[in-house]
């Protein structure tokens, strides 16, 4: 329901959610951070009457309850929710349009003829189990049963299914004389309502939405699988509740299993396993010999001590994971370890399991969830029963009864028959797999007018990109995220890159690879020693000194005859090169095999206009200062730059950065168009302007690390990070909501150990909470933190990461509300993409040119007084008098979080750019409308040059996107694209 909850805000929409405190503490980080993203949600408390139902404090959800039979004291006290639930409905505003209630709350429907209103019931099951339950409370059929063990085929279904009358009797017709009374109430108000939501998707179910929907007479909405709403990494791991075992260590031990290798177990929220079960489970599960991660909600103290006596843990350690509580459920599912799912069969895992393209082991135990065994095995034919034939009562879930205990030896048989590799379990898996990508694209935007598809029906399947990142990781993170882009149309992606560079982003195409993506990594070696730099110098942030950039620049240049070799064995053959502009050689590989080659930049159209115009003219020779600033000339806005800082990008600080530089240019003219890291709503008359400076195509397709949508993915994007996410995050959720500024100064800048005391006593002195990434750090300064006791002094309000930042999640949390960045592009373009404020801090390469389209653009920014360009050959040289000081920084981040008119204003502006992005890359946005026009312009180019394996379907196609914003960074902004194909 909160999912649900999301996705009507997300449609714009007022939604409130009432419940009672207990629970809503168990889903306010979820809610906080959709109405931190301006979601109109929010949740109002209601009291249950514990003490007058007879219900100890605090027991308010079916989990707390002491004993399953105090099932009917919990209904009571729902019940009692009736008057205090009118009462907050009259205090609401705006007054309520529809209440859509759980089937638990019959008189949800008195309220809502009370208010003429419409009232839509919402059940937990899908539209299967509800046909099934409906069939058996409106006919005799039970009645003509005698045996409870006998099976007999339930009538009026597509399918024959076949069940006994216990199964069929747990849900729907009531165990006791209250919960009778309930299902009677439940299903009399069902005839009031309005209509029935379901968490489920047509296409898993279709035969049973129809006829479910013909049995009620009322419109049935399918509108699942609801847990895909949730986007961000804390959304998933917050479901339900606080898990018990942080994400990173969970992923880091899936990460060292093999492929579809582990079984998941996890029994539901409400069965209690005794003691005897979990231990037969324990023992079945270490008889398969298959990996597995377990999750045992509930535990007993002789259970315990059993594991104890018999060293159980320690047996199976290597290849298996336990963990008491709460599971990140959808989490570990998602991982491309796991190979099956041994469930409980409650609706909302089973689902789960089949949005995850997982088969299952099923193991029912009460209410719905023999029927929805049932449909798992006979309707989709993704499961292996475990063999559990009678339920349990609901109300006495807590009693053991022997006759009823799963045995060792039938988990393990059940656990080897689901993970066999042998035909059937193949057809198993396959169709598992089918339904999953059905749910995923059953909560993609469909074909609805108000927005146009953004994609038309294309060949894009016959392309084959070949990708060039240069050894860096600034080039390197954003390429990655394309090849995942391109290969999301269906088109083949080879990356080319050196074995440590590809270690880096392994986990991230090894899960691509398992989503079916056609990704391939391709190594060619570095001739390292030829070019004087020691064994594993393969990107820069490895050299040794800076000053071995210009090896490192001869090494890329030596790759080219590796490099065709490759090319020549590669399969399909390549349709089209996307060159970093580090390897103005690969022109020659283009011409060579007439295909097309793009070439991609890391900064934006702005950086590149300003590039452009100061390589193209003379400018730079009527500057006579170095300190002087003067007007670039040939620019929508007026931008004021010195000499130094105009030219430490694009003309080289040495010979032979120059001569590559000069390379790269001539390569661009030749090359067929220009790819761009950025997105048109940001800046459109840079866009414009530098395509027509350069007098080719360029296409925004970003803000590329928005493909990243999995926990894994956004957390490993670029590199491991050194803290783990959940440490990171649960730090984070402790502070206010925009009150902690994020330090970050890149992967290659060297700042001194004089440069990071100063930055740390800026940040002190400035009592702002910080979470400050320390890329490098040196013995001097490790001492000086020591000897200070720094860290003791900030621990309160400040966090030092040392090494990889996993950036994307830490921008993308509530708390934070500033980001002291180098200017680098990929940084820059992601606290953009964020919403987030920047306080800027270039220190060489096209750093200040970015900075001064934060600060004179789009006014998101505070400058922290860097003025003095560092030579990219001379970054790890300390110069004193580039030192920015204490005093300096304090003000600067003061000023980025003040309160004041000023500050508000700016960060008013970063989120509407933040929103810009996020509207770029979705469907009809502008970034996937380019992406699209620039597979059709590569399909074209192709089959001019009469290529051979390329099949061309020519279908009218007609989009229209459009987009409105008024004054956006202090401008106007309208951007219309009218494209007809």
């Amino acid at each position: 329901m909160v999912d649900m909850a999301k996705l009507l805000a997300q449609r714009g929409a007022t939604v409130t959610i009432v419940t009672t405190p207990v629970n809503a503490k168990r889903f306010k980080s979820v809610v906080d951070r959709a109405i931190e993203a301006k979601l109109e949600i929010r949740v109002v408390e209601l009291q249950l009457a514990l003490a007058e139902a007879g219900l100890p404090d605090g027991c308010e959800s079916m989990d707390l309850l002491p004993t399953s039979a105090h099932v009917i004291n919990f209904i009571t006290a729902m019940n009692l929710l009736e008057k205090p639930a009118e009462k907050m409905l009259r205090s609401l505003f705006p007054p309520p349009s529809c209440i859509i209630s759980d089937a638990g709350f019959p008189w949800t429907y008195k309220l809502a003829q009370k208010f003429d209103i419409p009232r839509l019931v919402f059940y937990g099951p899908g539209c299967f189990a509800f046909l099934c339950v409906h069939v058996v409370t409106n006919t005799d059929v039970l009645d003509e049963i005698e045996s409870d063990s006998e099976y007999f085929v339930l009538p009026g279904l597509p399918d024959r299914i076949e069940i006994t009358k216990p199964q069929a009797a747990t849900w729907g017709r009531g165990e006791t004389k209250e919960t009778t009374e309930m299902f009677n109430q439940t299903q009399e108000a069902d005839k009031y309502s309005f209509g029935i939501v379901v968490n489920s998707f047509e296409e898993l179910e279709p035969k049973y939405v129809e006829a479910f929907a013909k049995a009620k007479g009322k419109k049935v909405w399918c509108i699942g699988p609801v847990s895909m709403c949730n986007k961000s990494i804390q959304d998933i791991a917050d479901r339900g509740n606080k898990a018990e075992i942080n994400e990173h260590d969970c992923t880091k031990w899936l990460d060292a299993m093999e492929p579809r290798s582990v079984v998941y177990v996890c029994l539901g929220s409400l069965n209690e396993v005794s003691t005897e079960q979990a231990i037969e489970l324990a023992l079945g599960l270490e008889l398969s010999n298959t990996p597995f991660i377990w999750f045992l909600r509930r535990t007993t103290d002789k259970f315990e001590k059993w594991m104890l006596e018999e060293g159980y843990e320690k047996r199976i350690k290597d290849r298996g994971l336990m963990v008491r509580g709460w599971a990140p459920q959808i989490l570990i599912l998602s991982h491309p370890a796991i190979g099956g799912f041994v469930t409980h069969c409650g609706w909302n895992s089973t689902l789960e399991g089949i949005s995850a393209g997982i088969p299952m082991v099923t193991w029912p135990h009460f209410a719905d969830q023999f029927l929805n065994e049932r449909f798992v095995i006979d309707v989709l034919k993704i499961g292996v029963r475990i063999g559990a034939e009678v339920p349990t009562l609901f109300t006495e879930r807590d009693q053991f009864k022997s006759e009823m205990m799963i045995k060792r030896e039938g988990i393990r048989i059940a656990v080897e028959s689901l993970m066999r590799d042998d035909e059937e379990g193949e057809a198993r898996r396959k169709r598992a797999k089918e339904f999953g990508e059905l749910a995923k694209r059953a909560m993609e935007e469909g074909d609805q007018p108000p927005k146009p598809t953004s994609e038309p029906p294309m060949a894009s399947t016959d392309l084959h990109f070949v990708l060039f990142p240069l050894m860096a990781q600034g080039h390197l993170i954003p390429m990655v995220d394309m090849a995942k882009l391109l290969a999301q149309r269906g088109a083949t992606v080879t990356i080319v890159t050196t074995p440590v560079n590809a270690s880096r982003f392994k986990s991230v195409i090894d899960r691509a690879i398992k989503a079916n993506l056609k990704i391939q990594v391709r190594k060619i070696q570095l001739a390292l020693a030829e070019v004087g730099l020691p064994e594993g110098c393969e990107n820069f942030d490895l050299l040794p000194t800076t000053a071995h950039a210009i090896n490192m620049f001869l090494a890329i240049k030596l790759l080219a005859e590796p490099a065709e070799k490759m090319f020549r064995d590669l399969c399909p053959p390549p349709s089209c090169i996307i060159s970093d502009g580090g390897f103005p050689w690969t022109l020659d590989l283009a011409k060579k095999y007439d295909i097309p080659r793009l070439v991609f930049y890391g900064p934006g159209c702005f950086a590149f206009l300003c590039i452009h115009i100061v390589t193209s003219t003379d400018i730079l020779d009527e500057v006579e200062s170095n300190s002087e600033y003067f007007v670039l000339p040939g620019l929508p806005d007026r931008i004021e730059v010195t000499k130094p800082q105009a030219s430490t990008w694009g003309r080289g600080d040495t010979k032979e950065t120059t001569e590559m530089f000069d390379r790269m240019q001539e390569a661009e003219k030749a090359s067929f168009g220009i790819v761009v890291n950025s997105f048109e709503e940001l800046e459109p008359e840079y866009v414009e302007a530098f395509s027509k400076a350069k007098g080719k195509k360029v296409w925004c397709v970003g803000p590329v690390s928005t493909c990243n949508k999995s926990v894994e993915d956004v957390a490993d994007r670029g590199n491991t990070s050194a803290i783990n996410g959940h440490d990171c995050t649960k730090w984070l959720d402790e502070m206010e909501p925009r009150s902690v500024v994020y330090v970050c100064l890149g992967s290659l800048n060297e700042a001194s150990t004089e440069q990071a005391i100063e930055l740390g006593l800026g940040l002190e002195s400035s009592n702002t909470p910080f979470i400050w990434c320390v890329r490098r750090k040196t013995d001097d300064f490790e001492k000086w933190m020591l000897e200070e006791g720094y860290e003791e002094r900030i621990k309160g309000r400040g966090m030092i990461v040392r090494g990889w930042a996993p950036q994307i999640l830490i921008l993308s949390h509530p708390a934070i509300g500033g980001f002291v960045t180098h200017c680098g592009w990929n940084s820059t373009l992601e606290g953009i993409s964020a919403g987030i404020p920047l306080v800027t801090w270039p220190h060489f390469a096209d750093q200040f040119l970015n900075e001064r389209f934060v600060i004179d653009v789009l006014k998101i920014g505070v400058k922290i007084g860097s003025e003095v360009p560092i030579l990219f050959s001379e970054r790890d040289q300390f110069k004193s008098e580039l030192t920015i000081k204490r005093e300096d920084i304090k003000i600067a981040v003061e000023s980025l979080m003040s309160e004041e008119e000023e500050g508000v204003a700016r960060r008013k502006r970063a989120k509407e750019f933040g929103e810009l992005a996020k509207i770029a890359m979705e469907e009809g946005g502008s970034s996937q409308v380019n992406m699209t026009l620039m597979i059709q312009a590569i399909t074209a180019e192709l089959t001019k040059n009469g290529e051979p394996n390329l099949k061309v379907v020519g279908i009218p196609y007609h989009i229209v996107v459009k987009y409105s914003l008024s004054h956006i960074g202090g401008k106007n902004i309208k951007l219309e694209v009218n494209v007809i194909i």
